[in-house]
């Protein structure tokens, strides 16, 4: 009897294990490329995913800096990402990451400017406060 070589109807449209393995050592060396500091060639998204992964490692000032270089290049989850963790530092990581309310509401608007609900409440929300607290962001 000849051996069937058609694909599986579950595995058809998916990518052989050959090319997802190919694909996660790519991925997995363009992080450890990134860890090292050199993030230039990647995507802003890509950034962003490092920042992440900073974040689960605890890793707190390299975790800044992603996020930070992933919003500058107009990554919205990063600019949303780091507006909360700017307003919400020491609440969410302890004295580890300090909080900043101007910086965070130069983020909020920047993701409120692209259309970000998150970013316009977050925005909101340090109006609110910096109206309470006195001076504003110089």
């Amino acid at each position: 009897m000849p051996l069937d070589t058609r694909p599986t109807p579950a595995l058809r449209g998916r990518p052989s294990t050959r090319h997802a393995l190919a694909l996660l050592c790519c991925l997995g060396l363009a992080a450890a490329g990134a860890r090292a500091g050199d993030t230039a060639a990647l995507s802003s998204a890509q950034v962003f995913q490092l920042a992440l992964e900073a974040q689960t490692a605890t890793d707190y000032a390299p975790m800044m800096a992603l996020l930070r270089q992933a919003a500058r290049a107009g990554h919205l989850p990063a600019q949303e990402m780091l507006a909360q963790v700017l307003l919400a530092g020491p609440a969410l990581y302890g004295g580890r990451v300090a909080a900043d309310r101007c910086e965070a509401a130069a983020w909020a608007w920047r993701a409120a400017s692209q259309g970000s609900a998150i970013g316009r409440q977050q925005w909101l929300l340090l109006g609110r406060t910096r109206a309470a607290a006195g001076p504003a962001c110089g």
